[in-house]
Formats: C-alpha cells, sequence, structure tokens
C-alpha cells in the first residue's frame, strides 16, 4: 500500500474519517474544528498595529539584566518602521512602552538565494515579494505604563518593565501624547527646547497639535531647576549653536519665569526673574532685543500652543569694554554702555596678567611685586605698576636681597609690560566694579560683545574678567550684594578656550574657578550655559558638574567620544541633521532625539 493509501486508511479509522470519507479523494481537505480566540486587548487597533509579538524565532523572555522581545511587522507597515521607533504592547490592564532597537529580514522559505545564477536573474529583473520575507523588530523595553487612580489618565505613572507580554499581542504604534511623555519621563512644562522625534522625523500623536514637546525641567518640585545643574550645547560649525542657543535662551526671559535666592540682609527667600549675561565673540546675541520678521501668524499660533516665548526681550543691553584702538561699530541695537577694567582688579586676580605666558618663577616673583605695589599709597593703575618694576632701584632691592632672580625679574618684566594690557585696562570710561547694578539686574539680558577686538589676548582678558566678577561676587560670602542676590544664567561661548585641560597656573585658577561655581551654582543660583565645538577640550572637574547636555551634529570623534552617550545614539551623531539633536538630561528625562524650532524666536541674521 503506498503513502497515500495509508492517510486514508488512517482518516477513516479515525473521528477525522467521519468528516471526509464520502469523497476523500475529491478535496484533500480537511475541516478543523473550530475555537474561540479569547480577546485581551482592544480590537479596534489593529488596522494601526505594526504587527505581533511572535516566539517563533527567539524565546521570549523579561530578565533583571535584559530582554527578549520580538515582533513580526506586517508587509503594510514595514515602510513605516525605523530603528527607535516608539511602541506600545498592551497588557490589558497596562502597556509596556518600548523601542525598536534592530530591525531584521529573515526568508520565509529555504532558499539559497547566494548563488551567481540567482544574483543574475535578480539583477535583470528583481521579482522578490515582500511576502517571501519575514520582517522582524526586536523591542527594548522602556517601562511600564498604568494609572495609579484606574480610568483617571492624570494618574499615568511608569515603572520598571517587571511584566512579559503575551505571544500574538499586538504591537502599537504611540498616539497619546501623555503616553510618550510618562514613558520617556519628559516634563509636561518647563523650558521649551524641541520636538521629540526619530530618525529625524517628527514623532506625532493624534493630539492638537500632534507633536510631542520637549521641555527642560524648570521648577522646584523635584530640587532646583536644571539650569543651576548647567547645561552644555556641543556642535561642530555651522550646525546651529546659536541660533539654538537664542531659542533656548529667550524662553528663560519669560514674566513669569522666577527662582528662589536668599536675601543677604534677612536670610528669606526672593523670588526673581534671572538675568542673563552673554559672552558674545561674534557678535550675535544683541539681537534679543529685536523680534524676528519671519515668524509668521502660524508660527506664533504653534508657539502659543506649547507655551514657547518668542520675540525681542526690550530690556537687553550691550556693554563693550572700552580698548584703545579698537571702536565698536556692530550690529546692535540694544541701548550700549561703556566700560573698563581697573588694574585694582588685579589685587586678587593675579593672573589678569600672569596670561603673557609666564614662568612658575616669573609668577612668584610677580605675585611679590604686586603684593609690595598694592601695599603703596595711591592710584593703584596698569601705568602706575610699569613705572614701578621698571624702576632700577625697585629691581635691585628684590634682585641683591635674593626675593627674585636677576632673569627671572627681567623676563617677567618685558612680558607684562604689554601693549595689549595698556589698552584694556584702566581706560577713559566706567570701571566694570563700578557697574554691577546695571549689569546684573533682574530680568535683563546683558551681552557682551568681543569681535570688535582684534588681538585675542586681549579679548581672552576681557571674557575671563567678567566671567571673574560674576562668579566671585556670587560666591564669596564678602560678595556684592546685587549680584549674590540675582539669579544668574552665565552664558560662555566657545567654553573649550577657557576651561580647557591645562598644566599652567593661569589654567588651573581658571578652572579651580569654574569647577566651584558649578559645583556650588546650584544652591547661589548660578547656572553655567556653555557652548562649544570640542567638548573632549573641556576640563573634567567642569565638564562632570554638567547636567543637561544638548548633542548637535559632531564629526569628531574624540568630541563624540567625550559624550559618553550609549552607543545606539552615539552612532546617529555624526548623521544628525541642521536643527536635530540628542538630548542628555538624566535629571530630566531619558535620553532622547528631538528637533528644533525652524524659526528663531528673536532676529537672527
Amino acid at each position: 500500500m503506498n503513502d497515500n493509501s495509508d492517510l486514508l486508511a488512517y482518516a477513516k479509522n479515525s473521528s477525522i474519517g467521519s468528516d471526509v470519507q464520502d469523497a476523500p479523494e475529491q478535496t484533500g481537505n480537511f475541516d478543523f474544528e473550530e475555537y474561540s480566540v479569547e480577546v485581551t486587548h482592544d480590537t479596534s487597533d489593529v488596522d494601526a498595529a505594526f504587527g505581533i509579538v511572535t516566539t517563533g524565532f527567539e524565546p521570549l523572555e523579561v530578565t533583571e539584566s535584559g530582554s527578549k522581545i520580538t515582533g513580526y511587522i506586517t508587509t503594510s507597515h514595514r515602510n513605516v518602521v525605523r530603528l527607535g521607533t516608539y511602541v506600545i504592547v498592551p497588557y490589558g490592564d497596562e502597556n509596556l512602552f518600548a523601542r525598536i532597537w534592530k530591525l531584521q529580514y529573515q526568508q520565509q522559505f529555504e532558499v539559497d538565494d547566494a548563488t551567481e545564477i540567482h544574483s543574475r536573474r535578480m539583477l535583470k529583473s528583481n521579482t522578490t515579494a515582500e511576502l517571501d520575507y519575514k520582517f522582524l523588530a526586536y523591542l527594548e523595553p522602556i517601562c511600564i505604563l498604568y494609572e495609579q487612580s484606574p480610568g483617571n489618565e492624570d494618574s499615568l505613572t511608569r515603572r520598571m518593565a517587571d511584566r512579559i507580554p503575551r505571544p500574538n499581542t499586538p504591537i502599537l504604534p504611540v498616539t497619546e501624547k501623555l503616553k510618550i511623555q510618562t514613558g520617556l519621563n519628559i516634563p509636561r512644562e518647563g523650558i521649551f527646547l524641541g520636538h521629540l522625534s526619530v530618525g529625524g522625523e517628527v514623532v506625532r500623536t493624534l493630539a492638537s497639535p500632534p507633536t510631542v514637546p520637549y521641555y527642560l525641567r524648570n521648577d522646584y518640585s523635584m530640587g532646583d531647576p536644571l539650569i543651576f545643574r548647567h547645561m552644555l550645547i556641543c556642535g561642530s560649525t555651522g550646525t546651529g549653536k546659536t541660533f539654538l542657543t537664542k531659542n533656548i535662551l529667550r524662553q528663560f526671559m519669560s514674566p513669569d519665569n522666577r527662582y528662589n535666592v536668599r536675601d543677604t540682609g534677612d536670610g528669606r527667600k526672593k523670588n526673581l526673574r534671572p538675568c542673563v549675561v552673554i559672552m558674545d565673540p561674534q557678535d550675535e546675541y544683541s539681537q534679543f532685543l529685536e523680534d524676528n520678521p519671519e515668524i509668521t501668524s502660524s508660527d506664533e499660533h504653534n508657539m502659543h500652543s506649547e507655551d514657547v516665548e518668542f520675540g525681542g526681550v526690550p530690556s537687553t543691553k550691550t556693554f563693550v569694554a572700552k580698548v584703545d584702538g579698537h571702536s565698536y561699530n556692530g550690529r546692535s541695537r540694544a541701548q550700549q554702555v561703556e566700560f573698563t577694567i581697573p588694574f585694582e582688579m588685579v589685587r586678587n586676580n593675579s593672573w589678569l596678567i600672569a596670561a603673557a605666558g609666564l614662568t612658575e618663577l616669573q609668577g612668584i616673583g610677580l605675585e611679590l611685586l604686586l603684593e609690595d605695589f598694592f601695599k603703596r599709597p595711591g592710584a593703584h593703575t596698569y601705568g602706575g605698576f610699569i613705572d614701578h618694576i621698571s624702576d632700577e632701584g625697585v629691581r635691585g632691592s628684590y634682585v641683591d636681597n635674593g626675593k627674585v632672580h636677576e632673569a627671572s625679574y627681567d623676563g617677567l618684566v618685558r612680558k607684562v609690560k604689554n601693549n595689549s594690557f595698556k589698552r584694556v585696562f584702566d581706560q577713559p570710561a566706567t570701571p566694570i566694579t563700578e557697574m554691577l547694578a546695571d549689569i546684573f539686574k533682574e530680568g535683563q539680558v546683558c551681552v557682551f560683545p568681543t569681535e570688535y577686538i582684534s588681538s585675542t589676548r586681549i579679548r581672552d582678558l576681557i571674557t575671563l574678567t567678567l566671567m571673574t566678577v560674576a562668579v566671585d561676587n556670587k560666591l564669596n560670602t564678602s560678595g556684592d550684594t546685587v549680584v549674590k542676590e540675582t539669579p544668574l544664567i552665565l552664558v560662555l561661548d566657545e567654553a573649550h578656550r577657557y576651561l580647557a585641560r591645562g598644566s599652567g597656573e593661569h589654567s588651573k585658577r581658571i578652572i579651580s574657578k569654574f569647577a566651584d561655581a558649578a559645583r556650588q551654582g546650584r544652591k547661589e543660583g548660578l547656572g553655567l550655559f556653555l557652548i562649544t565645538q570640542d567638548p573632549q577640550d573641556i576640563d573634567d572637574t567642569v565638564f562632570k558638574q554638567i547636567n543637561s547636555r544638548v548633542i548637535l551634529n559632531l564629526s569628531n570623534d574624540a568630541a563624540i567620544s567625550a559624550m559618553k552617550v550609549k552607543k545606539e545614539y552615539e552612532t546617529r551623531i555624526p548623521y544628525l541633521k541642521k536643527g536635530q539633536m540628542i538630548i542628555q538630561s538624566p535629571d530630566n528625562s531619558d535620553i532622547v532625539e528631538i528637533i528644533g524650532l525652524s524659526s528663531c524666536v528673536v532676529k537672527h541674521v
């Protein structure tokens, strides 16, 4: 008896045979017993589902150290699924919130397509059918979403992924804004940075507006606002750092945005608007005063709907350093105020002229000379100091007594007697130390341009002096009351120039000063806002204190490695387009990709 007759004989002698014994050879088919399906999810989402959770290739498991969750993606949705796509897998009473971390094709039928004949045939006429392949998506669980009070959406919260989804459960797109914000731990209000995106495409929901805004926490519900834990924007030249910085800083100038600072008089808390002080090397930030004429009514509507501040800040001032031989003819239309750096500041900040490149012995000699000079009665000017140390009698008293070696003395005189210092110290303008109340004023944007100065040494001297005035007065117990009692956001462009790792005494003092500012800024109402294209050059003592990091396109491997982001995000950094960024702020949210506004909220040329 052949195989077919064996099969028919078995059918006639079994329960199957009663269904087919009249005409088994005519149809060759069997009718299967009906069965019911237990529905564990809302079937109204079936058409929208990307696919189902499957166990056909790997076991379905969730452990404390990782997980294996594989999904089969249907042919109609394969074009819309991307790496990083956020999805929901329902449990019935709760939802698994996850992201797709791996995509894979597998052959549907056993065939060897790695042959010369097959490759030539496909090159001539590619007849591949999508159904011939399985399209698999591997899910990385992020959290479990659940309502603390069932039926109350506002009570939606999250916990670690501690449940395993059932096989054949649908994998659904996330269409609810609240679920995305909760799943990624994004605050629902705060300082607007941009819109959540995946692979350069803005994430859209069924809400109005459909985009998911990304906010930086800016209240005291979970500690101090994150700006006082400091912020860094990094990106290569031409990636839009200034554009983005303007958009972010403008959000801090809302009339309702206020921070707590201590009243040095009675110890009580004051609730004040911040003062933003910007070191501007390219003469771009004075445009904070002006509206952007390119913003449309549609832009305004969208910004209003997501609480985005826009429009010029009337309380913007430009503070211009008086430098002999240089005059500011920049683009600023804001009120301009001239100032000078008094040599008196060197009394407690000898490094201001140590920038001349002194050796260690010359630095020690300079400290002695300055100490004695400032003990003398009368005005203490740069010119007076040069006259003093150039005097042969003074030279002899130091060299003959062995206080300073002859070569060291002569070398430091040559370096300190510098035309750059002569042009910047004690110019005919108001000393910066007498203008603190005009600069550190609540709700004011203070811009210090330096582009008009050709000398790099002078530009650096001015920038570091201003940063020192702010930091010293904020942190020292004897600091000026006006500065101490004003919330302050200190913006430093080209931060790598001033906070780079260095072995010299000058570099060590600068780093030490800003490391103290980074550590103590939270309790003193001082936020550092650093902008750089070389984050790898910023000293670790400062870099480690920065909680929120905004990463634009970087092509330098050393810069990318310095950011220490997850591998899946690190590989994206060189491919970020203008406006795309990765946000790494562990005290604010999970690491995510966002896209900034296409329009600047203030004038930007």
